[in-house]
């Protein structure tokens, strides 16, 4: 495998994981606040995990306690497994305590509510997941 493509794709998920530990901080408010508009919410963060980090973490085969820097969880190094707590993690316990954990996991799981998802974006935005 090429070592500029698994770098590239390595700071690629790093760059996932510091917007989408923003986007989960926000999510937690809204859920504190609970202003009942936060399905969609839920299914978009999902589907960017997946997107960002599960897909990046399985064709890469990364280890899960590999070093990594995500300038929004900490000033040093963090590990991949401590960076997917904070993201991930988080979104599952937190559908969880919203009751959308089975449309979440089908998201992530990439389940036909993936797929829905997927389909329904414009190709200029799937494009720049990519």
């Amino acid at each position: 495998m090429n070592f500029l493509k698994k770098g590239f794709a390595y700071n690629k998920l790093a760059k996932g994981f510091n917007g989408l530990y923003v986007m989960i901080n926000e999510l937690e408010v809204k859920v504190n606040n609970d202003d009942g508009e936060l399905h969609q919410d839920f299914f978009i963060i999902a589907y960017l995990c997946r997107k960002e980090v599960l897909d990046r973490i399985e064709e890469y085969n990364w280890n899960m306690g590999n070093p990594i820097v995500v300038p929004m969880m900490s000033k040093g190094q963090l590990t991949l497994m401590f960076a997917y707590q904070q993201t991930v993690g988080r979104l599952i316990r937190l559908a969880n305590d919203s009751g959308l954990a089975k449309e979440i996991e089908e998201i992530l799981e990439k389940g036909n509510a993936f797929y829905d998802i997927d389909n329904a974006l414009p190709l200029n935005v799937k494009n720049m997941l990519n």
